[in-house]
């Protein structure tokens, strides 16, 4: 199991983050929602505590428990005092070796996934149009699954699906354990190697990292729902941190993101927003710390009294295309790199997102010596760096588009 440290004095408080190198994107066909629901039934019980108590312990010692499941990833995490940290650490063993749970527990753990489906998925009708822009972006890599995997599949896994793939990828030779915090490597040692180092790790299953077709081409379709307001979403096929060519191809896709889409002073909201009225939003993503390819997106309401959706979407285009064919002033690209940097330190002051930072790093099979190089790698990048990536992977053949209607209510 890789342990990793970061000290940080002068805070009372340790983050504790467990994650397990598993996610929706190891899922096979028909099998969706299987990490979702072990995330919930680890809170079930193990040898030591009963069901409930895992958050109920921590809760005691003035901490917060969580978890969350993502793509590449399921993560534990733990907030509590650093005096506490031990129990933690006993805690998060525990659960990773002696987790019990039976039928009433998964029984309870699907309505929970019904209930968290409904609540984020059913009644939010841009989040289903994200799912099946998604589909068609990413084709057919396993990052095309839907946010809450199929509906079908909840019904249909057992407890034996649910303890196999528990056995199979809960372990230490299959997980990071990340610790932030008001405390030394020394005193750490020990309650890792006392609670981690007698559990059974072995051999982890290989699963190919999630790659798009090898040929691209541009994609279009219309998703119209009831309560969905008129807007697009734009996709560009792009790698991700474990599939670029080089680290500078991904610090050049962030700067990008940050230039065509982070706050008022971006080139789609000063042009389109504020100057010429075609979109009354945008917003630009581009998460670099996944295992495959990835997306670059673009997501917009348009403002029909001025443009059409197509019309707004050929505009968005336009001002992505400048980027490979201008050359970026050195002020611009000097004040760009300034603000992306500033507002990455400060959310590192938070110890739960330097944690989170790491483990993500970590889940995309990258070293953890990439969060204390991302600074270092965007003020490398020069105006011809961002050019030359601009032209590389934000072409018509990479993009995929879909536009959203409102949809007659049922």
């Amino acid at each position: 199991m890789s342990v990793y440290l970061r000290q940080q004095h002068g805070t009372s408080l340790a983050a504790v983050q467990l994650w397990y190198h598993v996610g929706t994107s190891h899922e096979p066909a028909g099998h969706t929602n299987l990490s979702h629901l072990l995330e919930h039934l680890i809170f079930e019980g193990s040898s030591k505590l009963a069901a409930g108590d895992y958050s109920r312990v921590v809760a005691r010692l003035g901490g917060r428990a969580n978890a969350s499941t993502r793509l590449d990833a399921t993560a534990y995490e733990i907030s509590l005092p650093v005096s506490r940290l031990p129990v933690a650490l006993e805690i998060m063993a525990d659960a990773m070796h002696s987790a019990t749970f039976d039928a009433p527990d998964l029984a309870r753990a699907a309505k929970a996934i019904v209930d968290e489906r409904r609540l984020k998925l059913d009644t939010q009708p841009a989040q289903q149009a994200l799912d099946h822009h998604h589909a068609l972006a990413h084709g057919n890599s396993p990052y095309a699954a839907p946010s809450f995997g199929n509906a079908a599949d909840l019904g249909s896994l057992d407890l034996q699906q649910l303890r196999t793939w528990y056995r199979t990828w809960y372990r230490p030779s299959n997980a990071t354990l990340v610790v932030v915090g008001d405390i030394d490597l020394a005193t750490l040692r020990g309650p890792v190697d006392k609670y981690f180092s007698p559990l059974i790790s072995g051999p982890v299953t290989d699963c190919p990292a999630p790659r798009h077709d090898d040929a691209l081409q541009a994609r279009t379709h219309t998703v119209s729902l009831p309560g969905l307001a008129h807007g697009l979403f734009m996709s560009f096929n792009v790698p991700g941190c474990a599939t670029a060519p080089d680290e500078t191809t991904t610090a050049a896709l962030e700067l990008i993101g940050e230039l065509l889409g982070q706050g008022a002073s971006s080139w789609l909201y000063s042009e389109l927003v504020r100057d010429q009225h075609v979109l009354t939003g945008v917003r630009v993503n581009y998460d670099p710390l996944v295992r495959g390819d990835t997306l670059l997106t673009v997501a917009a309401y348009v403002n029909t009294t001025h443009a059409t959706p197509e019309q707004a979407a050929e505009a968005v285009y336009q001002q992505i295309d400048q980027l490979r064919s201008l050359t970026l002033p050195s002020s611009e690209l000097q004040h760009l790199k300034l603000g992306m940097l500033a507002r990455r330190l400060f959310t590192l002051e938070d110890p739960a997102s330097q944690a989170e930072r790491i483990g993500s790093v970590a889940a995309a099979g990258q070293p953890a010596s990439l969060v204390d190089s991302e600074a270092a790698r965007l003020v490398a990048i020069d105006a011809s760096t961002l050019q030359q990536v601009a032209n590389t992977y934000l072409g018509r053949e990479r993009l995929t588009i879909t536009f959203l209607r409102p949809g007659a209510q049922a």
